[in-house]
Formats: structure tokens, C-alpha cells, sequence
């Protein structure tokens, strides 16, 4: 009876550990596989103003786990002083995968050479989709020339958990 007993008992641990290994298996390899497919809006990460190469330079970070196709890209130019304009449409056609950062060097016409001055502003537009899914984003970064970004997408992620952090709390002392 004793026997029988402990032999119960160890089957009975190791069926238990083995389903709980089974089981958290599936767990991890589903909630990669959700990860994997959630879009992610693309963030600029690092952008300048080349005046050697009389064009916008934007790294694109893609947080998401599906890529992200850029279309095209438009430029709109606000000098310091006097009315803005449009100065550029071209078309980039960059694939950005999840979880990588690409450069994009959007080009102002040529006649603009020269005139870009610190403080001007310069707008750079992505217009992008997501692979299945049918519909057209857009998202416009501004630069004012003269300030320079460079960020680690890593900060970018964590200031991004610890403002979400602070709303939930802001949220659950509202609820009380």
C-alpha cells in the first residue's frame, strides 16, 4: 500500500511539472507569436539637417513586430521668417522590419540650397502601411534646424512605459 501510494505521488509531481513545462511552452511561444504581428507606428529616433547634402536625414525606428512599408515622403520648409512651402514629394519606398531602424534622406530641391537657416523649420511626412492591412498611415516629424535629435530607441521605449505607468496611476487614484 505504501508502495503504491509513493509511486501515485511521484507520478503525480512529475505529470504536474511536465504540464505546467507543456504549458508554459505554449504560453511563450503564443504571446512571441502576438508580439510578432502587432504594428507599430514607426518613430524617429534621430533626425538632422544636412547641409552638405541639402536634405533631411531621419532614422525611422520600427517598435512593432510587423514591417513597415513607407510609401513616400513629403517635406514641407517654414523659414524663420516669411511664409512656409513645399519643397519636396519623393518617394522612398523603404521597408522597415520590426524591431530595426532605417535612414531616410529626404532631399530638398536645389533651389532651397543655401537658404535653409538655423531655426527654420522642416517637416518631414512618411506616408506607410502595414502588410494585410489595407489602409494608409501617415505620420509628420518636425525639425527645427540647428537642434539635432538623437535618441536610443531603447530610451524612447522606456519613457514611453514610464508615462504609461504614471497614467495608470493617475487613472487608479482617480477610480477611489
Amino acid at each position: 500500500m505504501r508502495k503504491t501510494l509513493t509511486v501515485a505521488v511521484l507520478v503525480t509531481i512529475v505529470g504536474v511539472l511536465l504540464g505546467m513545462g507543456i504549458g508554459g511552452f505554449i504560453t511563450y511561444t503564443s504571446a512571441v507569436q502576438t508580439v510578432k504581428s502587432l504594428p507599430g507606428a514607426p518613430i524617429v529616433v534621430g533626425a538632422k539637417y544636412d547641409a552638405d547634402k541639402n536634405a533631411l536625414v531621419m532614422d525611422v525606428f520600427n517598435p512593432g513586430g510587423l514591417p513597415i512599408f513607407i510609401e513616400t515622403t513629403g517635406l514641407v520648409f517654414k523659414p524663420k521668417s516669411g511664409n512656409g512651402y513645399a519643397i519636396a514629394n519623393l518617394p522612398a519606398n523603404v521597408k522597415v522590419d520590426g524591431g530595426t531602424i532605417a535612414r531616410l534622406v529626404i532631399n530638398l530641391k536645389e533651389s532651397s540650397k543655401g537658404k535653409v537657416q538655423i531655426g527654420d523649420i522642416i517637416s518631414g511626412t512618411l506616408v506607410y502601411h502595414y502588410p494585410y492591412i489595407p489602409q494608409v498611415y501617415t505620420t509628420t516629424y518636425r525639425l527645427t534646424v540647428g537642434k539635432p535629435v538623437s535618441q536610443n530607441p531603447a530610451e524612447v521605449m522606456r519613457k514611453a512605459a514610464e508615462e504609461a505607468k504614471k497614467e495608470q496611476a493617475a487613472k487608479g487614484g482617480e477610480e477611489k
